[in-house]
């Protein structure tokens, strides 16, 4: 490659200024090496400007952008995707008896030399950058696993050790295969809990291998069949860290597997957008930023919770506050927050943690869920101490919450005395905007809802502060129902948001806390005093065009009063 012709078309056609380039071609001199290296290294122009000035100088073609649906997938049939992903090349189109070959690199001859003899065809090399160049790979390789072999990555690896990508080994073992495939179905379709689909079905002769397959993956004993166990899997697809929590039951026709799929590259969610309302948002803003008390967050398994809380203290991370975490896992890391995940094998336990935090001077602590006596008195007495605890119970509504404590045998005047704050939720699905149909509801549906038909339609011209360019809210009078579609693979529904119940403790509603009054009346006073309900901000979500009545209606109990 003749760097004094390339310079030239630098300095003519990209944005190198005469300088960068001094200073490039003096680094060359000192330490030698190929002008294209130092000017990536030294990132004096993008990638794509100075790929573009190659592929000028060589007489090739350069592509700006690169699709999937463009590569012929036989030319990379007999191609591991670990050698396309070490060279960055990928065959992708045959053009008179010849072949195409986008590359990241322009001097990957000898890539293009194995193509040439592998593909017995000439290779017409094309340039792009290696960001696309590698999507493109990913993409490729993923579509092809969806539908053929999903090949077995290392057995478990630690936290700190190298994954190996699912999709780059090659095993052909049929059982791996269709466990892999599974997998990997999964993630592509972002499977979650809540309700669910049927996607395949494997002969029954097959369960036991299946099931020795997973337990093996997640570290579990193969042999051990009577009793529930849990394990983890970790494992790279399409380029993209996963966590896999691993549940097995005993049941009377054999054991029972439940996956839980973590995507540890998904960045975690802001509170303004896990679907609070303006109101909520607000009280939710006040409560994190006070010095002191308890905020529990209550809700069944798979409502959110987890989200919700880091969210929260995602908010009030900054470099003067200590944050200390005690969770069962540490299902996502927080950069500036001490996280330890619970580990009961050697008396780590909730209760034990929080204990050993307190002589960390925090000023934050999060612990994953309050589950007995011990653990709620150490909470409260570190809030009654000056911390603020966030934590979770398992409890149908905010009101409950209270209750729940009591029921561990926590003084009332405790909780009424730590407790600022009582979050309930549950995650709806979000109507898909492909398939969305509009219908006027039926007098039931409302009634259900809360509303008379005439309630309602005067609702309908609140604004609740849920807006969403592909969800807008329906006519007045009117609400979206679910038809199915190829986008949404036909279950009407694409992507899911939360409802919540915020229960803000006063002097009213702790007097009634010390009183020990029962959940249901605690919750008529705070719904009196403003408190809008699970199905009430279910129906705040219906009329803004977010979800449907069925879907409020499917997560939600009946709320008194």
């Amino acid at each position: 490659m003749d760097d004094a012709q390339l310079a030239t078309i630098l300095l003519r056609d990209t944005s190198l200024t005469r300088d960068q380039l001094d200073s490039a071609l003096e680094s060359q001199r000192l330490e030698g090496g190929m002008l294209v290296d130092i000017l990536l290294k030294n990132r004096a122009l993008p990638e794509e400007e100075l790929l573009r000035a190659v592929a000028m100088q060589l007489g090739v073609e350069y592509l700006a952008s690169l699709d999937p649906e463009d590569v012929d997938n036989e030319l990379v049939a007999d191609l591991p995707i670990n050698y396309v992903k070490t060279h960055l090349v990928l065959p992708f189109h045959r053009m008179n008896g010849a072949i195409k070959v986008v590359m990241a690199d322009p001097r990957a001859m000898f890539a293009a030399d194995d193509l040439r003899t592998l593909l017995g065809a000439e290779v017409l090399p094309v340039l792009s950058t290696s960001e696309k160049v590698l999507d493109l790979i990913n993409k490729v390789y993923a579509k092809r696993t969806s539908t053929v072999d999903l090949e077995e990555g290392d057995e478990f690896e630690g936290e700190g050790e190298e994954l190996v990508d699912i999709i780059d080994v090659t095993d052909e073992a049929p059982i791996i295969r269709w466990v892999n495939s599974l997998i990997f179905q999964a993630v592509k379709e972002r499977a979650s809990d809540g309700v669910l689909y049927e996607t395949r079905r494997a002969n029954r002769n097959y369960a036991a291998s299946i099931t020795a397959r997973v337990k093996i993956m997640a570290g579990l004993n193969i042999a051990e069949k009577r009793l529930p166990q849990d394990g983890r899997i970790r494992r790279r697809i399409a380029g993209k860290d996963i966590d896999m929590r691993v549940a097995t039951a005993p049941t009377a026709k054999g054991e029972r597997i439940t996956i839980r799929l973590l995507d540890k590259t998904a960045v975690l969610v802001d509170m303004s957008e896990v679907g609070m309302g303006p109101d909520h948002l607000a009280s939710m803003e006040e409560i994190i930023h006070r010095p002191h008390g308890i905020l529990l967050v209550t809700g069944p398994t798979g409502s959110g919770k987890t989200t919700t809380l880091y969210s929260a203290i995602s908010r009030i991370n900054t470099p003067d506050k200590n944050i200390l975490t005690v969770e069962d896992p540490v299902e996502y890391q927080i950069e500036g927050i001490s996280q330890t995940q619970v580990n009961p094998k050697i008396d780590l336990t909730f209760a034990s943690g929080l204990r050993s935090f307190l002589r960390h001077d925090p000023d934050v602590i999060l612990v994953g869920e309050i589950r007995d006596l011990e653990t709620a008195e150490i909470a409260i007495q570190a809030s009654l101490t000056g911390h603020l605890v966030f934590s979770t119970v398992h409890t149908n509504d905010a009101a409950g919450g209270i209750t729940r404590l009591v029921e561990m045998q926590v003084e009332p005047f405790l909780v009424a005395s730590s407790v600022i704050g009582l979050l309930a939720q549950r995650l709806v699905r979000k109507v898909c905007p492909e398939c969305k149909e509009i219908s006027p509801p039926t007098e039931e549906e409302l009634a259900r809802l809360g509303y008379t038909p005439e309630d309602f339609f005067a609702a309908a011209g609140q604004d609740f502060g849920f807006h969403d360019p592909e969800r807008p809210p329906p006519p007045a009078g009117m609400v979206y129902r679910t038809r199915g579609c190829s986008a949404c693979m036909g279950t009407g529904y694409s992507g899911r948001t939360g409802i919540y119940e915020l229960l803000q403790m006063d002097d009213d509603i702790r007097n009634m806390v010390l009183k020990d009054t029962d959940a249901n009346t605690i919750k008529k006073m705070a719904v009196e005093r403003g408190m809008r309900t699970l199905r009430q901000d279910g129906a705040c979500k219906v009329l803004s065009g977010w979800t449907t009545i069925e879907e409020v209606m499917r997560v939600t109990q009946e709320d008194a009063g």
